[in-house]
């Protein structure tokens, strides 16, 4: 076997495994948070905009270690969180288990964004993005068969049995990932880059990942703490949401196309907004597990933020510009959850993240309108100057 398929082999091991851990941990967080822990929403929404910074440090701290191979550094992220998502089933009150998920927050955005450059340096500069959809796809069945498993053996198994599990899995990933030939992708580290012409761009991906962060963070809490659902049963909605998103990503896709992306986000966040409104107005556990599943479905419209940079972006600065949109959506991220949790616990009203959900979709549709009508071809995009 050569060097490159052995690599190959040993990258889509760490791939697999990661995901299967992760999917394990996610699926079981936020019922392990308020029947293990007794969480508030407080203390919830602090713990996840603390779980958010590593994200908005991980440029910096890439940078730091860039003398490093990518694969090397990959390992020991992977290693981190594994040994972070493992005790996460033992820390015994709130303040160590912040301290032991801010932990493996590092490693795993270390890893997220890493990965990338690793399958793009694996694929030696051939068929890049057919690599990046095969490690996607892997990831994908990963998440199936994770949540799959944790659903069936909930019922026999305690949460810090199954973070263990997660936790071993992650860190058979970290392993695959130190056998794997030392390389250090070819690209630079990405810059940030800021243009006012971007602005829409910058603009609607903090209003995305605001709404994103108050659904993700919330609207899973409300179904367990106001409407006490089973771990079961969000486990099997979270198995839902990824059977459902995988075969209906690809056609969303093609609607965008067909659409513009004006009409297509519009759409999508008109949408949001009965959803969002469902979850401050409707009592029906039933329907909400219904806007649930929908919402994940609706997710991959906001594709059509980045198809809409696509088209006006000019040569060369596509990674840089979606570095900065990311560097946005981290920045809701650590403001977002606290702000709720916190709003939610002082007015003692549930509802209270959900209208200011509403009232971020209503600017987001104001803005969405601001679009050009029909899709934007990228040949029509402004060169580089």
């Amino acid at each position: 076997m050569s060097r490159t398929m052995r690599d190959w082999w040993l990258f889509g091991a760490a791939t697999f495994c990661y995901a299967f851990g992760f999917a394990v941990y996610n699926g079981l967080f936020q019922n392990f948070f308020r029947e293990a822990m007794r969480g508030t929403p407080d203390q919830l929404g602090i713990l996840e905009s603390l779980r958010e910074v590593p994200g908005l440090m991980t440029a910096f701290t890439a940078g730091l270690l860039i003398t490093i191979s990518e694969t090397r550094i990959g390992s020991l992220a992977l290693i981190s969180a594994a040994l972070g998502i493992a005790a996460t089933g033992y820390a015994g009150s709130y303040w160590p288990l912040v301290a032991v998920t801010v932990f493996w927050s590092v490693g795993m955005h270390l890893w997220l964004s890493l990965s990338p450059g690793i399958t793009l340096s694996l694929a030696e500069g051939k068929e890049g993005g057919r690599h990046l959809g095969r490690m996607a796809g892997l990831s994908a069945i990963a998440v199936l068969v994770g949540l799959g498993l944790t659903r069936f053996a909930k019922p026999y198994l305690s949460y810090p049995l199954l973070f263990a599990a997660a936790g071993v899995l992650i860190f058979v990933a970290g392993v695959c990932a130190s056998f794997l030939s030392r390389r250090t992708s070819k690209t630079a580290v990405s810059r940030i880059l800021y243009r006012r012409e971007y602005g829409m761009f910058y603009w609607l991906t903090f209003l995305e990942g605001c709404r994103r962060q108050i659904f993700t963070t919330f609207a899973p809490f409300v179904l367990i703490l106001v409407y006490k659902t089973s771990v079961e049963t969000m486990l099997t909605l979270a198995l839902a949401n990824a059977v459902i998103s995988t075969f209906a990503a690809p056609s969303i896709g093609r609607w965008i196309d067909r659409l513009g992306e004006r009409r297509m986000l519009t759409l999508y966040y008109s949408a949001l907004v009965v959803i969002f409104g469902g979850y401050a107005l409707i009592p029906n556990v039933h329907v909400l597990y219904i806007f649930y599943i929908v919402d994940n479905l609706l997710f991959a419209c906001s594709i059509g933020l980045t198809t809409y940079l696509h088209g006006i972006i000019r040569d060369g600065e596509m990674t840089a510009t979606l570095t900065m949109g990311t560097t946005m959506n981290h920045i809701a991220a650590v403001i977002v959850p606290v702000t709720g949790g916190l709003l939610w616990r002082t007015l003692g009203d549930f509802r209270i993240p959900f209208w200011i959900g509403v009232g971020v979709l209503l600017l987001s549709i104001v803005s969405a309108r601001r679009l050009p009508g029909l899709p934007i071809a990228r040949s029509e995009a402004v060169p580089a100057a």
